[in-house]
């Protein structure tokens, strides 16, 4: 029986897999005269197959994906054919598959702007052959000592506006923004914080940000603005990379409910202050500073020391399940606030049965897809996902070979675990 069940749940996953790559070959073509691998960008890196080929060149490429978030892939190829009836999305597609059998791991979490490249010179074989036919990615750059001190300076400019704000304003007085609701192209409505000119001095982000949409996406101020009933809770925090958009709406929603005070602890994690990754284990990376909920600037300075001991981030998997367990082994909170960065899965995944509260995960940088483990850590813990427009709550009742469907995106939980649906 057991036999059986592995030869559905196997057939499942590979039916999966190809539906995913007949969505990506169907994708908008985007025609451009020729790619120049000359002009790819620090973060950019590209792997190589022949004209009319799917046969990758240069397999050893997958070294450099071992510790990168790959955030775009583009696949380029040339709008010409030698034959009427050659089928370039059939290419297209082999190349996939290809490319899967390279770096599996890379269509597990597929999280990445997926784009397909039509290069219109070359006429002929001998014209096409010397042009780029592959696949280019783009990858969320990694965090360094330089980039974190420039994000915790960010941040930090970001506090003393708060400070000088509030004691040059009225204590009635509201630190307010308008959620203004526009159209999006490819994901619809979306909802961006519109603060008030005359009460928010505009903070300019660090110039090294690969993505400074991220700064106008307004999803932890929307979260906690829709959840006012939240009570006796700790906020957890990712302080790698990339997530100082998020965390400095933590601190903005932290100065708005100073009175309030419903967030009794703050717990900030940076996945191993700087630790090798070979010698991160899971509940044992380090790297989680905790603290009491004694005002913003005390909060603000352990989410300085987090940042500043560690450049984690990018290698795809952080310490949460760490970072949660401290929270919920050290302060009386009846339910934990984990703020997420979508793109980095869990290194200590295996132990989200340790975990005895409930979890409201708040997935940061989501542009799609919710990353499946936040899915599986809601539900196992009785708990919530939140993202910048929508709240998902009753993930528990969801049973075996039940699909679910958030913002558009499809999920069926099967074998004790969700799984993305295409």
């Amino acid at each position: 029986m057991k036999y059986i069940c592995f030869l559905i749940f196997l057939f499942s996953s590979l039916s999966s897999i190809a539906n995913q790559f007949q969505q990506l070959v169907d994708a908008p073509i985007l025609e451009v005269n020729v790619v120049n691998l000359n002009q790819l960008k620090s973060n950019q890196l590209a792997i190589a197959m022949p004209f009319a080929k799917e046969i990758i060149l240069n397999p050893e490429q997958r070294r450099h994906f071992e510790e990168q978030v790959v955030v775009k892939i583009e696949l380029v190829y040339t709008k010409y054919s030698t034959s009427p009836t050659f089928n370039q999305k059939q290419l297209n597609q082999n190349r996939l598959v290809e490319l899967n059998k390279l770096l599996p791991d890379l269509f597990k979490n597929p999280f990445w702007d997926f784009e397909l490249i039509s290069q219109t010179n070359g006429n002929s074989r001998e014209e096409c052959n010397p042009m780029f036919h592959g696949f280019i990615f783009t990858f969320r750059p990694n965090s360094s000592p330089t980039t974190l001190a420039a994000e915790s300076s960010y941040l930090q400019q970001v506090v003393d506006n708060l400070i000088k704000q509030s004691n040059n304003e009225n204590p009635k007085d509201k630190l307010s923004y308008d959620l203004k609701t526009r159209w999006d192209n490819k994901i619809g409505y979306v909802h961006d914080t519109i603060w008030k000119v005359n009460e928010v001095k505009q903070i300019p982000p660090p110039d090294f940000f690969y993505d400074h949409s991220l700064y106008k996406d307004s999803t932890v101020l929307n979260v906690f603005d829709r959840n006012q009933s939240w009570q006796n809770f700790s906020v957890v925090t990712d302080v790698t990379g990339s997530m100082s958009p998020y965390i400095a709406q933590v601190f903005v929603w932290l100065k708005q409910q100073a009175e309030k005070n419903n967030a009794k602890y703050f717990v900030f994690f940076n996945d191993g202050d700087n630790k090798e990754s070979r010698k991160k284990k899971p509940l044992e990376t380090g790297g989680v500073y905790g603290t009491k909920n004694k005002g913003l600037e005390a909060v603000m300075q352990t989410a300085a020391n987090c940042m500043g001991n560690g450049s984690g981030g990018g290698e795809r998997q952080e310490n949460d399940v760490e970072a949660i367990l401290l929270a919920q082994q050290e302060y009386a909170a009846d339910e934990i606030v984990l703020v997420a960065d979508n793109f980095e899965s869990m290194r200590d995944y295996q132990f989200i049965d340790k975990i005895s509260k409930p979890v409201r995960i708040i997935t940061c940088g989501v542009k799609k897809k919710i990353n499946i483990e936040y899915l599986d850590l809601a539900r196992k813990t009785k708990g919530s996902i939140h993202t910048k427009t929508e709240d998902i709550f009753d993930l528990d009742k969801v049973k075996q070979g039940q699909k679910i469907t958030i913002a558009g995106e499809h999920y069926i939980f099967d074998n004790g675990r969700f799984h993305f649906l295409y």
